[in-house]
């Protein structure tokens, strides 16, 4: 078993070796039926707020995004940014798109998330920092054109999401970022080759894709939350305490939940979860 376990992971390191989707993260097609049928009655929408778009990303890939509320409001309101977690697709972070539509009254922010290369439609692999920074800077451009501006912009990072977040709220976004929530963000490339694997072996042997979290919110002047449980088996607490309190921005704010495990808006609640992000957005 040893033996064969070692052949296996070894083909693994050959042939995904800083592949980031075909090594790491699950990716995979989605649906893309977002309908309000597939929403609790507090989160419906306007279905006529609902677009679907391609952007272009790279020289040659293209990744889906989707956008709700009216794009005239991109201009005058406050957006809000989100990137998803490990999910084949963004399909299953429609009811969160929901509810960011619903936050104080229907479609009161608008909300934009999208698929990494790999995910859902979206085409091509994720290889790494550039081929993630390139997917949101491409979000980040069509937000630009249709006039956002940094006062006006909250990146959300779930889980995975915090990859491309964290550089970019370091410097790395075409729209700087001034307020940022990180939801049970990943911290090291070892602890997400941990948990993909179950076993104990350093993200090297199948990646080159490295990231350091702390040192991004070191970098990152503007205001931060940060939301985890104690109990997240799939973001250890303790690593992502270690990277956030690194920050030394103009306003920190931490929202830990005794319990709680990775699924930590189904933990505490819809109205506890909605209730600290929207006093967040309007500190």
């Amino acid at each position: 078993m040893k033996k064969f376990l070692f052949i296996a992971l070894a083909a693994i390191t050959l042939s995904s070796c800083a592949d980031v989707s075909g090594a790491l993260f699950a990716g995979g097609d989605g649906t893309y039926d977002f309908k309000n049928t597939y929403l609790d009655p507090e989160f419906q929408v306007d279905e006529s707020k609902i677009h679907l778009l391609d952007l272009e990303s790279g020289t040659q890939d293209t990744i889906y995004a989707l956008y709700v509320g009216d794009f005239a409001q991109i201009a005058t309101d406050t957006i809000i940014v989100f990137l998803h977690g490990n999910t084949p697709s963004m399909d299953s972070y429609w009811q969160t798109a929901g509810l960011f539509a619903n936050l104080v009254n229907k479609h009161h922010y608008g909300f934009i998330m999208y698929d990494y290369r790999g995910f859902g439609w979206s085409t091509g692999r994720s290889t790494g920092a550039a081929s993630m920074a390139a997917d949101y800077d491409a979000v980040l451009s069509f937000l630009q054109a249709q006039g956002l501006t940094s006062e006006r912009m909250v990146v959300v990072a779930n889980s995975l999401g915090s990859l491309p977040a964290g550089p970019a709220a370091a410097g790395g976004s075409r729209i700087p970022v001034q307020k940022l929530v990180m939801e049970v963000p990943q911290s090291t490339a070892n602890v997400i080759m941990q948990n993909a694997t179950g076993l104990s072996l350093p993200a090297s042997m199948i990646t080159s894709y490295t990231f350091d979290l702390g040192q991004n919110m070191e970098d990152y002047t503007g205001e931060l939350l940060w939301m985890h449980g104690t109990e997240d088996a799939v973001a250890p607490i303790e690593t992502a305490e270690a990277a956030m309190q690194k920050h030394q921005g103009t306003y920190y704010q931490e929202a830990v939940y005794d319990g709680a495990g990775h699924g930590l808006r189904w933990d505490i609640g819809d109205e506890e979860w909605s209730k600290v992000v929207l006093d967040f957005i309007r500190h």
